[in-house]
C-alpha cells in the first residue's frame, strides 16, 4: 500500500530511516561501550571523560558553561565535577557569586591524553571507509543538525512549530 494514501502508514516510523532514533541508537551504543572501557582502564565514565575533556579545552569553565555546550543534566556535572577535584584531575577556585571554575590538573592533563588517545582510535573506527571528503560533509551535517536544534524546541505537542514552545 502507498503511504500517501494510508494516512496511519504515513505516521508509522521507519526505524531504519528515522534520524533521531538513529542518532539516539549510535549514541547509547558508543556511549555504553565508552563507559565500560574508561571505567575499566582509567576509572573515569563518560560523563566525567566529556567534562574533563570541555575543562581541558576551555581552562576556568563553570559547570554551567560545561552543561551549555555539551548538554549534559546539572546534576551529573556536579557529581562528575565533584568526583575529579576529589582525585586530583581538576582544581577549582571561585567565581563571584556562587560560581565555580575548573582547571584540569596536570594529573588531569596526563589522563586526558590517555583517554584522549583511546577516545580518537574509537572514533577512526567509527569512521572506517569513510574518504576524507565524506567525514567533511558529516561533519558540517552534524553541525547543521545542531544549529537546527532550536527549530525542534520550538515543536509543540501538536505536531506545529510555535514562538512560545
Amino acid at each position: 500500500m502507498d503511504r500517501s494514501s494510508d494516512p496511519a502508514a504515513a505516521l508509522k516510523l521507519d526505524l531504519d530511516r528515522y534520524v533521531p532514533g538513529l542518532l539516539v541508537w549510535l549514541s547509547n551504543k558508543m556511549s555504553a561501550s565508552a563507559s565500560q572501557l574508561y571505567r575499566q582502564h582509567f576509572d573515569l565514565g563518560v560523563t566525567d571523560w566529556r567534562v574533563l575533556a570541555y575543562i581541558y579545552i576551555y581552562p576556568w569553565s563553570t559547570a554551567a558553561q560545561v552543561c551549555q555546550l555539551i548538554g549534559l543534566d546539572k546534576a551529573a556535572v556536579s557529581r562528575s565535577l565533584a568526583y575529579m577535584e576529589k582525585r586530583g584531575l581538576l582544581k577549582s577556585r571561585p567565581s563571584g557569586k556562587r560560581k565555580v571554575e575548573y582547571l584540569v590538573t596536570a594529573q588531569g592533563g596526563r589522563l586526558y591524553e590517555k583517554v584522549s588517545k583511546v577516545a580518537l582510535a574509537r572514533e577512526e573506527a567509527l569512521l572506517t571507509g569513510y574518504s576524507d571528503k565524506e567525514r567533511d560533509q558529516l561533519i558540517k551535517f552534524l553541525h547543521r543538525l545542531l544549529d537546527n536544534l532550536p527549530a525542534v524546541e520550538r515543536v509543540g505537542a501538536d505536531g506545529l512549530a510555535s514562538e512560545d514552545n
